[in-house]
Parts: structure tokens; C-alpha cells; sequence
């Protein structure tokens, strides 16, 4: 047995405190899942960046990307729409370990169809040493604000996800199953819409399709200030999704024009999500109000 603390967030200081200790009980020490966890980790993200990558080399013409990088967008979404009804009903009928072994052979189906169908790309050009690629890369200012505009989105967007859900939960009375149907909002929109949007605004410049973006998604969220019922939060949401559409494709096929072909993978992997940024909330949908104002807790 181990007597483990359990974490919570004051969300009025943004400090973690210790509310209460519960036992738990092991009935041995296994470490093998935390350095599956650890691996996952490292091989995620240069995949992260080898996808974006692979769809720049694939499609050539820069007027296509943006779809391209949309279309890839709209499968993940799926994926995250239809995987947890999959996964709940596979868990009903068989149990968890069917689950992992079913996680492992999708795993194993995706490398397959990709080791087969993706056509072998090569980036045409001379490649630089490591420091004179980090030079060009400095040397970049297009490339920089680019980076800048990015940073910037996903402090936004890290509010959306992580402070949004513990907030929701702990001070405005959402259950955790209400935030959970809340988060069905961004892929169900995303298969729905992400397509269609990113056709329709192709003739809008890149900089005004960026700049609506970064409004859209960081203006809604004043408006829990004055209103935080389910319905507000919503169509936060949903105004929040639509400037992500906006954002994602449009920034990726910038960096992909930007970068040199020979220094893609280094380029997009400056200018990619933060670690834990596709997450989208799902470890914050377990939280939960504890007796204490203002703090919830996440376990």
C-alpha cells in the first residue's frame, strides 16, 4: 500500500495544493506503464512533426496545402469523435485488455497502410550542418513572426484547454458528464466544417485569415466573465473552433512555403504544438469540485 497526496488546483491563485491524502493500493510495483508513457512521449513528438512534414513533400502545390493539411486535420478529428464510443463499447462487451489489444491493432493497421501507400518523398535541394541550418532559421523573419503568431495561439489555446475545463467544473456547477458532451463540440465541428471553411476563405489572405483567427479565439472567452452557463460556454466553444480552423491549416501551409525543403522537418519542428497539446482536455474532464472554493481537483 501507498499513501499517495492528491493534487488540486486553486484556480483563483493558479497555485496547486495538497487537499487530502488517499490510499491507494498497489499490489506491486510496475513501471513498466510510466516508461511506455516516457517513450510515447518521445516518439510523438518528431511524429508530430514527420506528418506535417510528409504532407508538404507529398503535395507540391502550394495552393493545395491548405486543404491537404485540413483534410488531415478533419481525419484526426474523426478519429477523436468516433474513438471513445468505439472504445466504450469494445469495454462493455470485452473488457479492457480487448481494448488495448484492439488500441494495438489499429496502431499496427495505420504503419501498415502508411508503410504501403505513402509514396517515398525526398526533399530536393543541398542540406545544411546543423549550424548553419539554425543560422538560416535565425535568419528568417518571416519564418520568426510566424513562430511569434504561434506562441501567442497556443497561450490562448492552453487556456481554452486546460484552465477552461477546471473552471467550468469547479466554479461553474458543470458536471464532469455535461463537459464531456461539451468537448464533443470541437471534433463534431471539425468533420463538419473544417473543409468547407478552409475552401471558402482560400481567396482571403493568409494574414487577415490569422489575424480573425487569434480574435476568435481569445475574444469569446470574455464573455464567461458576464455568463458561464452551459449554453455560454457552448458557444464559446464553438466560436473558439471556428478561429481553430482557421489557424491550424492556414499556419501550417505558411511554414511549409516558408521552409526550405531540405530544412522542413527542422522548420515545422519549431513551429509545431507544444508536447500534450492534442490532449484536448479529455484528462481534464475527470475533474471535480472539492469542498473548498475555487479549487478543483484532477485524478
Amino acid at each position: 500500500m501507498n499513501l499517495t497526496p492528491v493534487w488540486s488546483l486553486d484556480v483563483t491563485s493558479g497555485r496547486p495544493v495538497v487537499t487530502r491524502n488517499t490510499l491507494y493500493r498497489h499490489r506491486r510495483p510496475f513501471p513498466l506503464p510510466a516508461v511506455l508513457v516516457i517513450l510515447l512521449g518521445m516518439a510523438g513528438a518528431p511524429a508530430l512533426t514527420l506528418g506535417q512534414v510528409v504532407v508538404a513533400d507529398v503535395v507540391s502545390t502550394e495552393d493545395e496545402r491548405e486543404e491537404a493539411y485540413a483534410t488531415v486535420r478533419l481525419a484526426g478529428n474523426l478519429g477523436a469523435l468516433a474513438g471513445p464510443p468505439a472504445a466504450a463499447v469494445v469495454i462493455a462487451t470485452a473488457g479492457w485488455s480487448a481494448l488495448l489489444a484492439a488500441i494495438a491493432a489499429v496502431g499496427l493497421a495505420g504503419a501498415a497502410i502508411a508503410a504501403r501507400m505513402l509514396p517515398e518523398s525526398h526533399a530536393a535541394g543541398e542540406r545544411d550542418g546543423d549550424h548553419a541550418a539554425f543560422h538560416r532559421l535565425a535568419g528568417d523573419r518571416p519564418f520568426l513572426l510566424l513562430v511569434l503568431s504561434t506562441l501567442l495561439g497556443f497561450t490562448v489555446y492552453c487556456g481554452f484547454e486546460t484552465v477552461l475545463p477546471v473552471i467550468a467544473v469547479s466554479d461553474y456547477g458543470v458536471t464532469a458528464a455535461t463537459w464531456g458532451l461539451l468537448l464533443a463540440i470541437s471534433p463534431a465541428m471539425v468533420v463538419l466544417f473544417q473543409l468547407r471553411l478552409t475552401r471558402a476563405t482560400a481567396g482571403v489572405p493568409e494574414a487577415t485569415r490569422l489575424a480573425a483567427a487569434m480574435a476568435l479565439m481569445g475574444l469569446p472567452l470574455l464573455a464567461l466573465g458576464a455568463a458561464a452557463s452551459v449554453r455560454v460556454i457552448a458557444a464559446v466553444i464553438a466560436v473558439f473552433v471556428v478561429g481553430e480552423m482557421l489557424w491550424i491549416p492556414t499556419s501550417q501551409a505558411v511554414a511549409a512555403r516558408l521552409a526550405p525543403a531540405p530544412l522542413r522537418g527542422t522548420y515545422f519542428g519549431v513551429c509545431r504544438p507544444p508536447p500534450g497539446r492534442r490532449g484536448r482536455s479529455r484528462r481534464s474532464s475527470r475533474c471535480r469540485s472539492n469542498r473548498a472554493p475555487g479549487r478543483a481537483w484532477c485524478g
